[in-house]
């Protein structure tokens, strides 16, 4: 099964680092990046009923629409339209309260501090 990574984060080269980090273990994944949340929801509706493993990683500090904004739009979005749909929190933030505000959003499968390592995408890559 196909997978499709979001990478939800203003700066680009996370994004980046991020990208060559998947494609470097799995060259199939498709992968995009995008600039803040607005984006990455209109990049979610265009792949809903998608047979492709969606997984989203999500900055939480962005510019237009942070990633709180992003959790909220969810609620527009048909998820069950997804045959396979994961969300992860990628930040630098180190603020609790952040980390315990995403405990509030079921949709949150983990939550991961910046720099990610190669562990953290292995780990994000192969749970399904």
């Amino acid at each position: 099964m196909n997978k499709t990574v979001l990478i939800v984060d203003d700066d680009p080269i996370i994004r980046l680092i991020i990208q060559n980090m998947i494609h470097n273990l799995d060259s199939s994944v498709n992968c995009h990046q995008c600039v803040n949340g607005e984006v990455g929801l209109t990049a979610l509706e265009t792949l809903q009923n998608s047979t492709d493993i969606i997984v989203v990683l999500l900055d939480i500090n962005m510019p237009v629409l942070n990633g709180w904004g992003v959790l909220d739009g969810l609620q527009k979005i048909n998820l069950d339209s997804f045959n396979k749909f994961q969300l992860y929190i990628v930040t630098s933030s180190i603020d609790e309260s952040d980390k315990i505000t995403a405990q509030s959003y079921p949709v949150i499968k983990k939550f991961y501090h910046k720099p990610l390592t190669k562990q953290d995408i292995e780990e994000i890559l192969n749970s399904h």
